[in-house]
């Protein structure tokens, strides 16, 4: 997969998966941010990550949070996927339209739900796009489809579709352990599904059992001893040194 906008660097995002747990559990009913956000100059192209179809095609509306956005269908890596390009200020393609990866489909915006609010003194205010990936199963070959469901109303964490190696605009400063919650947290948990673990869950903010176990065969990948579970100081120091 393609990133969505030319000249991108993780720098650029403003907000990782899974974060901001108060925000999105009181406005949207699930358990973080569904997306990755990135900032740029208002009217930024935004690019199809990916070829496929467009399927849909929303606007923005005041009963709407996600803004004017696009939804494209297709394949990569050996999976069906829906992608998904909100708050945008404008669209340039048509629901139906077959796309390419790198066409551009419309323009970064801060059309709907965007912090900091616009203002009459500073109209394009909370310009960004949120980028979102959803993972489907197929039904029936050419015929139907389902998203396959998640804690985020079938969204994942985009992070290991986008990432090619690059440092990522985290940092782990404390301890993680059993029970606890934060955004730190919801970082840890992408990295472990880079490092391919943490499959059977998306980025939560919450450290339980299954947390514990994938940073266990974390520590067990790289020899860090003891093998506790336990997000101490060898193993923040190893995750810093590979993913900050």
């Amino acid at each position: 997969m393609n990133y969505p906008i030319k000249n991108f660097s993780w720098g650029s995002v403003s907000q990782m998966f899974g974060v901001n747990h108060d925000l999105y559990f009181d406005n949207f009913g699930i358990p973080g941010h569904n997306g990755i956000d990135y900032v740029d100059l208002y009217g930024t192209p935004i690019l199809a990550a990916h070829d496929g179809q467009v399927t849909l095609i929303s606007r923005d509306d005041p009963t709407r949070k996600n803004g004017n956005g696009i939804y494209i269908q297709g394949y990569d890596r050996e999976n069906y996927i829906d992608t998904a390009y909100w708050h945008l200020s404008e669209i340039t393609v048509t629901a139906g339209q077959k796309v390419k990866a790198g066409d551009v489909i419309g323009k970064m915006g801060n059309s709907g739900f965007v912090r900091p609010l616009p203002t009459p003194d500073n109209p394009q205010a909370g310009t960004h796009l949120h980028f979102g990936v959803r993972r489907i199963k197929i039904l029936i070959p050419g015929v139907d489809t389902q998203i396959i469901p998640t804690d985020y109303k079938g969204f994942c964490d985009p992070t290991p579709f986008l990432y090619k190696g690059e440092k990522l605009p985290i940092r782990f400063n404390r301890d993680l352990f059993m029970g606890l919650g934060g955004d730190d947290v919801s970082h840890l948990q992408t990295c472990l599904k880079l490092e391919g673990f943490a499959k059977d869950y998306e980025p939560i903010g919450y450290f339980g059992n299954k947390t514990r176990r994938d940073v266990s065969l974390f520590q067990t990948k790289y020899g860090i001893n003891p093998i506790l579970g336990y997000c101490g100081t060898k193993t923040r120091k190893l995750l810093n040194e590979k993913y900050t």
